[in-house]
């Protein structure tokens, strides 16, 4: 098969983690080397630009997600978590989701998850850097869904920009990521979605011989049904059909 299909596309490189400019570094949450017992949720990247670190543990507390990063200088650093407690716009009380962001082993004074309806940059004070390469991690305290989209200290008393019409360019611009979108080619087919319709289509399309892209926004196959549909049987009954009526034509 000659035909080709060029997708155009701008993604968040996960592995640029940190961006060090004029003594500040930002980290995003979903680029730890490792998540610990953390997950990574992405189903509110459109609305809010970034997908986030979630300890989902039932109530039991997870793993620590740690880090190594770079710091440009040492010295006193002021230290903002973009994070949100969860549980405030019911006016529910306890904070569930608290967390700790610790530096080299030390806990900052300040507890996260505990303040804010929306997701804001929580204020946690000021940490002392005494060395370049330093680990940070974030250290869950209940087990009940804290949630952390990201990480910045800056030697300026400034918090970051919390609107998400600026937060966007504000991040891009802090993690070096360049304003074109990348260019892929030599593919038949794109399937943009890994639900049940996509994983169907992709791999019919694959095994009728087309070279097949397909673009998922999560870590997992299967869309809504994965986690939340209590129809999940019909719909992979539903997605077997379908592979099966391809592959039989």
């Amino acid at each position: 098969m000659n035909k080709s299909l060029i997708v155009l596309a701008l993604f968040f490189v996960p592995g640029i983690s940190t961006a060090a400019a004029q003594d500040q570094v930002l980290i995003e949450a979903e680029s730890f080397d490792d998540h610990g017992g953390w997950v990574l949720d992405t189903q509110f990247i459109d609305n809010m630009g970034s997908p986030h670190l979630l300890a989902h543990g039932m109530g039991r507390p997870l793993k620590d997600a740690t880090t190594t990063i770079e710091f440009p200088s040492m010295g006193t650093y002021r230290v903002f978590v973009r994070t949100k407690d969860w549980v405030a716009k019911w006016d529910a009380p306890g904070t569930p989701g608290k967390f700790q962001l610790v530096v080299n082993g030390k806990p900052v004074a300040e507890n996260f998850g505990t303040k804010g309806k929306e997701w804001f940059w929580h204020d946690g004070g000021t940490v002392d850097i005494e060395s370049a390469e330093t680990t940070i991690a974030l250290h869950d305290l209940t087990g009940f869904d804290g949630r952390c989209d990201a990480i910045f200290f800056t030697k300026n008393e400034t918090p970051p920009p919390n609107e998400n019409t600026i937060l966007a360019d504000w991040r891009q611009k802090l993690l070096g990521l360049s304003d074109e979108p990348t260019e892929k080619s030599g593919y038949d087919l794109v399937v943009v979605g890994g639900g049940y319709a996509g994983m169907g289509t992709a791999i019919s399309a694959a095994r009728m011989g087309c070279k097949v892209a397909l673009i998922q926004n999560r870590p997992v196959l299967g869309g809504k049904g994965v986690e939340r549909s209590p129809s999940l049987g019909d719909g992979l009954d539903s997605a077997r059909r379908v592979s099966t009526d391809r592959r039989d034509h």
